[in-house]
């Protein structure tokens, strides 16, 4: 049950240790979580967050559950459009492909276990409490056209490689949906839905998965009134639910540190809103899982 399409494993160990993610990764198994979706943000940041997963592993006696634990963790490796990586865009993407590669090959313990490139595209939302140290008045004309380079140029990638496309859209729907057009690789899920029903309609039309975070369970908050809504327009074959931890938390701990095992409430919650079991939502998004990453 609760598979999740897009977790911060690393980032989640940095700010709780490493204990608590090796709870974390039990806790999950035990609850027969059947995959997790590991991201990062840098273009060879998977080896370390590769390396993490194991180190925690290491905490753990039991070696079924170990051996269990390493079959449900899979990882995505992209490049988010941080300043740096939209200025050193052409060489961001040489290296990004060099390290796709070569960690298939020499991954280790994970070798099998990439299945996706991103998290990638374009992010405005200046506020975001998962993206922090840009600087707005940064992002002019030029630059923005920069990071829709940024974001073709990856997506052209996963389109070469023939690998799903894990899409970061934050206001910034008309670049986005520029990029889409152009390249034409609809092989992909967006990952925290965060538009409104036309924007979900374009999407859905592309062949796009839509994958929903705790978000949708901000009912009260005005931004996020009609997302909770979304989630019974999206078709079943179409749906993906993460945590996105260690960000968004769910109610009903919205005030806490986001970790894996929250990732229940947001399927209790989107169940709820369906009018079917948490059981049987878990059944269809892990059968999307499946057939989205290929696993």
């Amino acid at each position: 049950m609760y598979s999740d399409s897009l977790m911060n494993f690393f980032q989640i160990t940095e700010e709780l240790g490493l204990q608590q993610g090796a709870d974390s990764l039990m806790e999950m198994e035990q609850n027969g979580v059947s995959f997790a979706l590991d991201s990062g943000v840098h273009i060879d940041d998977i080896w370390t967050r590769a390396e993490r997963v194991e180190e925690c592993l290491d905490l753990i006696d039991d070696e079924d559950q170990k051996r269990h634990i390493k079959n449900m963790i899979y990882f995505s490796a992209g490049v988010m459009p941080d300043l740096d990586s939209v200025d050193n865009r052409f060489e961001i993407i040489e290296n990004l492909e060099n390290v796709i590669n070569d960690f298939k090959v020499n991954g280790g313990l994970f070798a099998s276990h990439l299945v996706g490139i991103g998290p990638g595209g374009i992010d405005h939302d200046w506020d975001s409490v998962e993206y922090k140290g840009r600087d707005h008045e940064y992002f002019d004309y030029d630059t923005v056209s920069d990071e829709k380079d940024l974001f073709a140029l990856q997506l052209t990638l996963a389109k070469k490689l023939n690998m799903p496309f894990v899409l970061h859209s934050r206001k910034g729907f008309k670049e986005t949906s520029d990029v889409l057009k152009a390249v034409k690789w609809n092989k992909g899920v967006i990952h925290g839905f965060s538009y409104s029903q036309s924007e979900l309609e374009f999407f859905l039309d592309l062949g796009w998965y839509v994958s929903f975070s705790g978000t949708v369970t901000y009912a009260g908050k005005k931004s996020f009134s009609d997302m909770s809504e979304l989630v019974n327009y999206v078709p079943k074959d179409r749906l993906l639910i993460e945590t996105d931890c260690p960000f968004y938390p769910p109610v009903p701990v919205k005030n806490d540190s986001n970790i894996p095992q929250n990732i229940k409430y947001v399927y209790e919650y989107i169940a709820s809103k369906r009018n079917i079991t948490s059981r049987k939502l878990s059944e269809i998004v892990e059968t999307n899982f499946q057939r989205l990453f290929g696993i």
